[in-house]
């Protein structure tokens, strides 16, 4: 009897051809999708490189004075403005550089300002551009895939510079605020309580809100704006509530606003953050009430002033510069009549003896708590007034973050001469103006929401030629 034998070898082949193709397929759609990835990372880098170019174009374009009309760029119809040609050019330029030339059959280059899409979409101080980009395949042909396709987009914002929101006096960043709270009870953009007198002299009112409760006025204190400002709203329906005051000031409405955090602009962080505050020098003693008075310098400080002459209630002295302060434990910076006898950092020689060539200073408080500034202590201090210092008409910069707004507060009267830029816009500030008949603020306020009290009369004087001048300013933004 004959046994039967069967042959297996050609199943094996069978086996191995058929891992063969799934191995190659793997490998074939492992090179495709890394030739993908590459160019997607390659287009993502050429629209960002784009979109800061053409932002840069614009700035330099509108600095130039040229013709920004019509504002949409690319129009859709007529003729690019001078600036729009400008922007297109320099992302255009930009974009080829990185091997993306818009050819149409390879890639596409889209440049807009206004961005067309997205969370900046219809404002001008963004540019966008989108690419998209055909990637030829080598193994997904098999399969039928001839190109894979990217689409990648960047958004670079823009700042041509000038003055902070065209130098209104008091200015709210907050685009939402709180109006659950009530009317005259600090929940609005600007709250004017009380029933005294209150004198803008200088500038006017700025609110970034559309919200309903952006301006109130519930008792109808006497609000006068001199030099013909008046209250100003981001807000295309009327926000500014006036109604049954005998003689409301100007309104309008629908300026354009400023967009959280982009468009907040922060001067750099001085240098003295880094080093130590000098020993404190020794003046001697005050000829009227025996006090020690001391000369203190810019630099770094946790304690402003130093303990030691707080513990001895002296005269302090501030030389010209810059004074970086950070309290610990997140407190605020506050001083009160415990604190010391006087604080001098003004220009003035009548007020600061040892101030006759001063310069000013600038308080610049890290993030992390707010400020208390009381005039139960006389308080004198002026804004550096160096036109080559970074710090020109800032008296006090307060670092912070839109989700973290602190709490500051100024209690004006007799004893409180402060001069410049208080620029806290992520602080809620409070304006108390005192017991006196009269109170005294010769500075622009910047703010998150502001709530100006008082059953006297309060006066803002602020020298617009003293307002800070920005630098032009481009970013990226995701």
């Amino acid at each position: 009897m004959k046994n039967n034998l069967f042959a297996e070898g050609g199943q094996a082949l069978i086996l191995i051809a058929l891992a063969a193709i799934g191995l190659v397929g793997i490998v074939g759609l492992a090179i495709d999708g890394s030739a993908k990835f590459s160019d997607q990372r390659q287009a993502q880098n050429a629209a960002d490189t784009a979109a800061m170019a053409a932002a840069l174009a614009k700035v330099n374009s509108l600095k130039n004075g040229d013709s920004n009309s019509p504002f949409d760029c690319p129009p859709s119809s007529g003729t690019p403005s001078d600036v729009c040609s400008a922007l297109l050019s320099a992302g255009f330029a930009r974009a080829t550089s990185n091997g993306y030339d818009g050819d149409l059959v390879t890639n596409t280059v889209e440049i807009y300002s206004p961005p067309i899409s997205g969370p900046y979409s219809g404002n001008g101080n963004y540019v966008q551009v989108i690419i998209t980009s055909n990637v030829s395949t080598t193994f997904a042909r098999v399969l039928g895939i001839a190109q894979t396709q990217n689409i990648v987009q960047a958004t670079a914002f823009l700042n041509q510079g000038g003055t902070l929101t065209d130098g209104a006096m008091l200015i709210s960043y907050d685009p939402d605020p709180n109006c659950s709270s009530g009317v005259g009870s600090g929940g609005g953009s600007i709250d004017v309580s009380g029933s005294g007198i209150v004198n803008l002299n200088g500038g006017g009112i700025f609110m970034n809100s559309d919200e309903v409760c952006g301006f109130v006025i519930p008792n109808c204190a006497e609000l006068n704006i001199s030099g013909g400002a008046g209250i100003n709203s981001t807000s295309s329906v009327d926000n500014i509530d006036q109604d049954g005051c005998s003689s409301p000031v100007p309104e309008n409405l629908g300026d354009d606003p400023v967009v959280i955090p982009d468009e907040v602009y922060w001067p750099n962080v001085p240098s003295e953050c880094g080093s130590a505050a000098p020993t404190p020098t020794y003046l001697g003693i005050d000829p009227i009430d025996g006090r020690e008075e001391w000369l203190i310098y810019p630099g770094f400080y946790t304690d402003f002033p130093q303990a030691s002459l707080v513990t001895n209630k002296s005269h302090v002295y501030m030389s010209s510069g810059v004074y970086c302060i950070d309290p610990p434990m997140n407190q605020d910076l506050s001083w009160s009549p415990v604190d010391f006898v006087s604080l001098h950092g003004s220009i003035d020689p009548s007020e600061n003896k040892y101030g006759s060539s001063s310069n000013g200073v600038t308080l610049y408080i890290k993030a992390g708590g707010g400020f208390t500034i009381n005039a139960n202590n006389p308080t004198y201090l002026d804004a550096t007034v160096d036109t080559s210092s970074d710090y020109f008409g800032y008296l006090i910069v307060l670092e912070g973050t839109h989700t973290d707004i602190e709490n500051c507060a100024i209690t004006g009267g007799a004893d409180l001469d402060i001069n410049g830029l208080i620029f806290a816009p992520y602080c809620d500030i409070t304006v108390n103006g005192g017991s006196d008949s009269e109170a005294e603020f010769n500075a622009q306020l910047i703010g998150w929401d502001l709530k100006i009290n008082g059953n006297n009369t309060i006066n803002f004087n602020y020298d617009p030629s003293l307002q800070v001048i920005i630098k032009s300013k481009i970013g990226l933004v995701r």
